[in-house]
């Protein structure tokens, strides 16, 4: 028989254990998983109002049919393949950014090509840098960014950028080109604040500044390739931009 020092002890064992595992399990019930967190999360574009963006971004575009004329008879060209196409809202051709060297994504289908021409040039027709960057030739989204050494963007100006697919062991005037816009702006107040990965992206889609929300979403998916909420989050937003024909392509990010 228990006498009455071991009974208090037995009680006193007894609702330790019943406290911890209370606490274990709602400690584990409050855990959302970054899968439900991701999956109750969308991101849309919302485009801006005008801020003055160049006359031409909607005649802007692409010379040819981005292809080099060695692709265009090659037996491994696949022929379902979308074209190629700057990744930039498709009813303007224009995009914010708040980046001193922004990011650019450009899908390419599969060429033979080795190298890339990034350009900027300026609104009075100067070019304000080439970067020459290398490819991989798979077919995929591809990012672009000009050289540190490059001069920084300034706020509140507009640049036409250019990508030229190198077809030959040096550039030709023949080389096929696509172009498009982009204006820098300053950092919006609300991104001051510490924040996931995520919600600056959401923040930048708010505000309507392309560039940075559309690098922003290729980094995360880049990083979690297999993550389908993450693979979703992204689809939906550049489906919200009128890309839903390269919606679904392969991210390369090498450079």
């Amino acid at each position: 028989m228990l006498n009455s020092q071991q009974l208090l002890y037995l009680i006193a064992v007894g609702l330790f254990l019943i406290g911890t595992q209370t606490t274990i399990a709602q400690s584990t019930t409050n855990i959302p998983t970054p899968t439900n967190r991701s999956k109750s999360q969308q991101i849309i574009f919302k485009p801006p109002p005008s801020l003055g963006q160049p006359e031409s971004t909607l005649s802007a575009g692409s010379r040819g049919n981005l292809q080099c004329p060695q692709d265009a008879t090659s037996t491994t060209t696949a022929s379902n393949q979308p074209a190629s196409i700057a990744l930039v809202p498709s009813d303007s051709n224009f995009g914010l950014t708040t980046a001193d060297h922004p990011t650019f994504l450009v899908y390419l289908p599969p060429t033979s090509a080795k190298q890339v021409i990034l350009s900027l040039i300026a609104e009075d027709d100067r070019v304000y840098s080439q970067t020459f960057i290398p490819i991989a030739g798979k077919p995929g989204i591809i990012s672009l960014k000009s050289a540190d050494s490059a001069p920084p963007l300034e706020v509140g100006k507009n640049y036409q950028w250019a990508m030229v697919l190198v077809c030959g062991e040096r550039p030709s005037p023949n080389d096929p080109v696509i172009t498009s816009w982009v204006r820098r702006v300053a950092l919006p107040q609300s991104q001051n604040y510490q924040k996931t990965d995520l919600e600056q992206a959401n923040v930048y889609s708010q505000q309507g500044i392309w560039y940075d929300a559309a690098s922003a979403l290729a980094r995360i998916k880049n990083t979690q390739p297999k993550n389908q909420a993450v693979a979703d989050i992204w689809t939906n937003f550049l489906k919200s931009a009128g890309l839903d024909a390269i919606a679904t392509q392969p991210l390369r990010l090498e450079n």
